[in-house]
């Protein structure tokens, strides 16, 4: 009998070996197939197309059409959908404006040819409607462009509506097509796209998108560098943990950083060295830390510990801003001439701790530490430095109340002192920035989307509260605004709206947003060159 049990003991063994022998094998083999299928459509072998269209600055005519879908063939004949959201286009509302028909990862390959499937089209002719008659063949444009693995393609469409009807009543649309051509120019501005991992190149003569450049995933935070012989633009991907280097002059990345002492990086600011080359403070959201990157070896140096979950990081502008002050005593722009002389800081927005940390570089040494640690109010996400009057102000999401930070406290080490706030700036502010030419500060309110005018208070601020601020005004924006940005020239404000997808160009002296410029999904960060070439 025992022998018995151990023959079947034995004989289950094995059968339980074998089937999982064979799960194993089934599931090995599933594994496979699926790593074959996903290597079919792998994203590494895939690039990123962008469709733009654009109205001519001129039209005569009342077209409208609807667009349905639009398609791309590849070489082999073959047709990809990369629009399939219907549209109505209308020739006069499209008149000198931009938008962004399609975006599409593709495979690597060279694409010969658009074709456009229109449902309907109109035209309204001394106040009454023409439906107009559609073309036999259908609508296709003949292009020549090439996708490349992890580049970002865009064309650019511009239709002549005024020679889109055909003897009258045959919808013919006339498209002239443009690709990409890289252009350098301080006239470029960048804007970071967190769920296309691109950024856009806006042409603010032009008012529109002239480039699209993809990057690593999760873009958010962006900075122009200082150098005016190597020009360069900094990307934190937070998705990649990563840094991505745009080279202006080709639109591409040239170097992609790895953050390996920090996690999750989001702000990210530029400052120079002192032996000429810049330095990138990184910040992490994800491990409550500062990176410092070399932006010359490409290299993360230096890792600072600062509170929980920094945001955003401002760096303390060149030391020729202190001699233009003419808010400043002159015993108070000494002691920050003094002290630039030595060092510069670093500002770094802690929102989950509700402070700032101050950090401090010995230029010469380049040595860090962190110098201070101030409490803020609730949700602090924004930053601005403003060296006319020695101030820092911190936007604070959760509250209404402005953080204002006084250097020249934080020099004299009275950490106690050096904070104060203005009241009734309104909740769910986002960017704030600082126009000292006006004597304005212009606040960003994600809710109701609006910039905030206010004029700062002449006199000194203390620790206590100051009455509500004069509110000069506000200028509607989009939907969920993000960021925020002056001009070098200080004409216009650049206003990155998340909820709909684009980008405000507000004319700060008639208060007016001008031009609305489409950008990709969920855009955040904003960056331009602070000077001339």
């Amino acid at each position: 009998m025992p022998n018995n049990i151990q023959l079947h003991k034995e004989t289950f063994v094995l059968s339980g070996s074998i089937m999982l022998l064979l799960l194993c094998s089934m599931l090995l083999l599933a594994g496979c197939t699926a790593i074959k299928g996903q290597q079919g459509v792998s994203v590494h072998s895939q690039g990123q197309i962008d469709l733009f269209l654009k109205g001519a600055e001129d039209t005569s005519v009342d077209i409208s059409f609807d667009l349905t879908s639009v398609d791309i063939m590849a070489e082999d004949g073959s047709y990809r959908e990369i629009m399939g959201t219907p549209l109505n286009i209308n020739s006069l509302d499209m008149k000198g404006r931009q938008i962004l028909l399609a975006e599409k990862s593709l495979p690597e390959g060279r694409y010969k040819k658009l074709r456009l499937v229109v449902s309907r089209a109109l035209i309204r002719r001394k106040g009454s409607v023409a439906r107009l008659a559609l073309p036999a063949g259908g609508i296709e444009i003949a292009v020549n462009i090439a996708v490349y693995k992890d580049q970002n393609t865009s064309l650019f469409l511009t239709w002549n509506a005024d020679a889109s009807v055909v003897d009258g009543y045959i919808f013919n649309p006339v498209f002239s097509v443009k690709g990409q051509v890289p252009e350098l120019s301080s006239l470029l501005v960048y804007v970071t796209n967190e769920d296309s991992n691109n950024v856009s190149v806006i042409n603010r003569q032009l008012g529109e998108v002239v480039a699209t450049v993809r990057v690593g995933r999760n873009p958010r935070g962006i900075a122009a560098g200082l150098r005016r012989d190597r020009l360069r633009v900094y990307v934190a991907n937070s998705g990649s943990n990563s840094i991505s280097v745009i080279d202006p002059t080709t639109n591409k990345v040239e170097q992609e950083i790895p953050i390996r002492f920090g996690s999750a990086p989001e702000g990210i600011a530029v400052a120079m060295g002192a032996s000429g080359g810049e330095l990138l403070f990184v910040a992490d959201y994800g491990s409550d830390t500062v990176s410092v990157v070399d932006a010359t070896t490409y290299q993360e140096i230096d890792k600072i510990d600062v509170g929980n979950g920094p945001i955003a990081v401002a760096v303390d502008p060149p030391s020729e801003t202190v001699m233009a002050s003419r808010f400043l005593s002159l015993a108070n722009a000494n002691i920050l001439r003094n002290y630039r002389e030595r060092y510069f800081n670093v500002y770094v927005v802690n929102r989950d701790s509700r402070d700032v940390s101050v950090l401090r570089m010995d230029i010469q040494g380049g040595r860090f530490e962190e110098v201070a640690r101030l409490s803020v109010e609730w949700n602090p996400v924004a930053l601005a430095i403003d060296y006319q009057r020695g101030k820092v102000y911190v936007a604070n999401y959760g509250s209404d109340r402005l953080s204002v930070i006084d250097i020249i406290e934080v020099i004299k080490g009275n950490d106690a002192g050096a904070v104060s706030y203005i009241s009734d700036v309104g909740t769910s502010v986002t960017g704030v920035v600082v126009d000292p030419s006006f004597d304005r500060l212009y606040l960003l309110r994600e809710v109701p989307g609006e910039i905030m005018i206010i004029r700062p208070f002449l006199e000194d601020y203390h620790t206590a509260d100051t009455v509500m601020p004069l509110v000069i005004g506000t200028i509607p924006v989009g939907t969920s605004p993000r960021s925020i940005i002056m001009d070098p020239e200080a004409r216009n404000l650049y206003v990155v709206n998340r909820g709909s997808d684009n980008v405000s160009v507000v004319d700060k002296t008639a208060r007016e947003v001008e031009r609305v410029i489409p950008v990709g999904k969920n855009p955040y960060g904003i960056a331009m060159f602070p000077y001339y070439e």
